[in-house]
């Protein structure tokens, strides 16, 4: 066990750990828009802070940290005997391992001054940047079966993927005459992050955004204008690719993640929870399963890497304000960062699996109600094992980058077969299911109809998870108390939710339970769930449109031996298991040996938990908005579209509703970028830096201000507000940092008054290894009367004292 955090845990560190990321990177040349690095100085001009070291990151750990399964026979291989009637990886496909491949990379990051995603909270609204948010576009092909066919998967540092960024990008790619034919709706994969650090407000569903101040349109075409960008250049790199192996491995990444919602988890039969035990017999209770593709060509060209890994985005709490790709983020530019010598283009994707109940706050389960809902409080603020929102993000990060780098240079084992894909659109609301599993009596419907529910959220949505607490509180269910402890349990359930500054759930949970106008609305199929916000019914803003969407993206992709199931829920652990185990029974027999979950992708409407998780509300049950039997009707139509791949028939289903489009809601963003007035020009200096600072053993914070409009005016995609430089004996300056790097800090500081002078700040934190020499900053922005910049005076980092 190893906690970094001083106060709560008992280990004082002295170091500044976010400076242990430049200690950990390799140095070399970086692609737009990251910076260029430079050769490493000589040894005697190194400055050896008290950094972190990768030993430290990696013995992050809770008290008992983890062991390996003892068995992996849900990851193992299927290897079962291929069927005479399976089309999927037939014919000359049957034994392929050639493919071509592409990477692009496309700049979304969202506008300052917008909502931020995640934490629904309305004063959390952005003022700076951590580091860039990117797409990642990666094109995979293959003409084994006599024809081009091909897929392309999107990673985004993005919060949410809302149905309308995939809408607008399909349009977009419509409309070019060379790409419209080549990506549709059926082979596009766009899968988000899950940073709760990126901009709010792409939705068209009022619903996502009614407390980030409606739909913001500048977030929404960064997002897609990124994403068209990304698979325009993958697009372009593909042409000149030569063929080569996909190569696939997987590993646990341990001490990663820990259950936040255990006590659900526990309502999964034990036989089920007991085919995972780690090797010192203890319940694993996340999906700790890395899996990872090695994009090397034929020639050598590494083009990238991509991985699935269950974690969620909530390294950085809901009081930062600076925007931020959090834990995967860093762990994308940290892999990168390893490949820019060889090849500045090289991509890592770190896409998101099934985290609905895997945190990175390792130590988040051990606190108080009142330290969950105090954000200072000494328990919240150590929750990670780091003592700053940028290290927890590094930590988790660094861990898998760590991983993924060992099985990236561990992968020989090619994929085996063709490129397959089936999309469809389903009304969820009125899926039936036909055959379910066996169920306790008390778990299963009164009528005996088994179906999903028109969506509604539930009281303990809004008590948010352990993560982030909201005003009410979890575990609020609908069942009959008639036991007089559980009466007085109820009473003391209720004065402590209310003592600890939530709202107690007894005023609220009568109203959503058994409500007749909730009936008649067509809700009464909610079983357990207290509903707080019906979201079937239509928008105040957009009365043709519900609140939120009924009609959901279901999606199948095989890449040789591996299918990639993409569905738009954050999905549980045990539920993923189910998933992965339905889908691989029916493609097996089509050469069909691994499958992982790609969540949160191609939309997204909450939460999908188990009927056993479901039935205690806690927040992911209480957020599995089309009811109890949810991860029931999404079984079965992931198994009709995979069958319907294996066979080779077209995508169907008795619940599509291939016609649905979503439309642009009229609750607005207004999207307020005051330039105020400087007293001199935009780009003036306001707070010079020292004339020197010496470099040793001390964190070194060099912070300056600049006169700066708006960054809404542009936020400089594929490109940067911020340059760190350093002179050269020439007298050129050459770029070593930007704003997308993770030691630099962007803020932008209104002034009190609207007519006041507003200042772009700029810090940058001094990493081990920095060379000495003359170095500025540049400042490059815009106002609403154009493009300005601004450079400071130079200054000088001095020599170690024992150089």
């Amino acid at each position: 066990m190893h906690e970094i955090s001083a106060a709560k845990h008992g280990t004082a560190w002295p170091c500044a750990i976010a400076l242990a990321g430049a200690l950990l990177q390799g140095c070399g040349q970086s692609p737009e828009p990251r910076s260029l690095q430079p050769d490493p100085p000589p040894a005697e001009l190194v400055c050896r802070v008290d950094a972190l070291s990768e030993a430290d990151i990696l013995a992050v750990a809770r008290p008992e940290p983890d062991a390996p399964l003892a068995t992996l026979a849900h990851y193992a291989p299927r290897s079962a005997v291929r069927a005479p009637d399976a089309t999927l990886n037939s014919g000359a496909c049957t034994n392929n391992t050639q493919f071509r491949y592409a990477a692009g990379r496309g700049d979304i990051t969202g506008p300052i001054g917008a909502n931020m995603a995640g934490y629904v909270d309305t004063d959390q609204i952005s003022n700076g940047l951590l580091d860039r948010q990117h797409a990642r576009a990666f094109i995979i092909e293959t003409a084994c079966s006599g024809a081009s066919e091909r897929v392309v998967l999107v990673q985004m540092d993005i919060g949410l993927m809302f149905h309308s960024i995939r809408q607008t990008v399909l349009d977009r790619l419509a409309e070019d005459p060379v790409l419209a034919p080549l990506y549709t709706d059926s082979n596009l994969l766009m899968n988000a992050s899950h940073s709760h650090a990126t901009a709010a407000g792409q939705s068209h569903f009022d619903a996502y955004h009614v407390l980030t101040l409606g739909h913001d349109a500048q977030a929404l075409e960064h997002a897609v204008s990124g994403v068209i960008n990304a698979i325009t250049r993958a697009h372009r790199a593909l042409q000149e690719a030569v063929p080569g192996p996909i190569r696939y491995n997987q590993g646990e990444l341990l001490n990663g993640t820990v259950n936040r919602s255990i006590e659900a988890y526990a309502q999964n039969p034990a036989d089920e929870r007991a085919a995972f035990v780690d090797t010192q017999g203890r319940e694993v209770t996340t999906n700790r399963m890395m899996s990872l593709l090695k994009l090397v060509r034929d020639d050598g060209t590494a083009v990238g890497m991509i991985n699935w890994y269950a974690i969620h985005g909530t390294s950085i709490w809901q009081n930062n304000l600076q925007l931020s790709g959090d834990n995967k983020g860093y762990a994308g530019y940290r892999f990168e960062q390893d490949f820019t010598n060889m090849n500045p283009d090289f991509l890592a994707g770190f896409m998101q699996a099934d985290e609905g109940d895997a945190s990175p706050n390792l130590f988040i389960v051990d606190l108080s109600e009142d330290e969950l809902r105090n954000l200072d409080s000494d328990g919240f603020q150590h929750r990670a094992g780091g003592r700053t929102e940028a290290e927890n993000a590094l930590i988790a990060g660094y861990k898998q980058y760590r991983r993924a780098r060992d099985l990236y240079d561990a992968a020989e084992q090619p994929l085996v077969g063709g490129v397959g894909h089936r999309s469809i659109l389903v009304d969820f609301s009125s899926v039936q299911v036909d055959a379910p599993r066996d169920y306790p009596a008390a778990l299963q419907p009164d009528d005996g109809v088994y179906a999903a529910c028109t969506s509604a959220l539930g009281v303990s949505f809004a008590g948010g998870a352990e993560d982030g607490r909201g005003p009410t509180a979890e575990g609020q269910t609908c069942a009959d108390v008639t036991d007089l402890n559980a009466i007085v349990e109820l009473i003391e359930e209720n004065f402590a939710a209310g003592s600890a500054g939530a709202i107690p759930p007894g005023l609220i949970v009568p109203v959503g339970c058994n409500n007749p106008a909730f009936d008649l609305l067509g809700y009464a199929c909610h079983a357990e769930k207290p509903i707080i916000f019906p979201l079937g019914l239509p928008s105040p803003f957009l009365p043709t449109q519900s609140l939120e969407p009924q009609t959901v993206q279901l999606q199948v992709i095989t890449i040789g031996n591996l299918a990639i199931v993409a569905v738009p829920w954050e999905v549980t652990t045990m539920s993923g298991r189910r998933i992965r185990t339905a889908v691989l029974d029916t493609l097996d027999d089509a050469g069909i040996d691994y499958a992982v979950i790609s969540g949160l992708s191609n939309g997204f409407v909450h939460y999908l938990t188990t009927r056993e998780e479901y039935s205690q509300q806690y927040y992911e049950g209480a957020s599995t908005v089309f009811g109890p039997w949810s991860q029931e009707a999404l079984t079965q139509e992931l198994e009709r579209i995979a069958l319907q791949l294996r066979n080779g028939e077209p995508a169907s289903s008795p619940y599509a509703d291939p016609a649905f489009r979503s439309q642009l809601t009229l609750m607005r963003n207004p999207m307020l970028a005051a330039d105020g007035t400087p007293a001199g020009a935009f780009g003036d200096v306001t707070t010079p830096p020292d004339l020197q600072y010496q470099l040793g053993d001390e964190r070194i914070e060099i912070v300056v201000e600049f006169a700066a409009g708006h960054p809404r005016n542009d936020m400089r995609l594929d490109a940067s507000l911020l340059y760190v430089e350093r002179q050269q004996t020439d007298g050129s300056w050459t770029t070593i940092r930007t704003d997308a790097d993770w030691f630099t800090r962007f803020e932008y500081v209104a002034a009190a008054l609207p007519t006041g002078e507003n200042h772009a700040r700029v810090t940058w934190i001094v990493e081990p290894e920095t060379e000495p020499g003359i170095y500025r900053i540049r400042h490059a922005g815009a106002s609403g009367a154009g493009p300005y910049e601004g450079i400071t005076d130079v200054f000088e980092l001095l020599p170690c004292d024992d150089a």
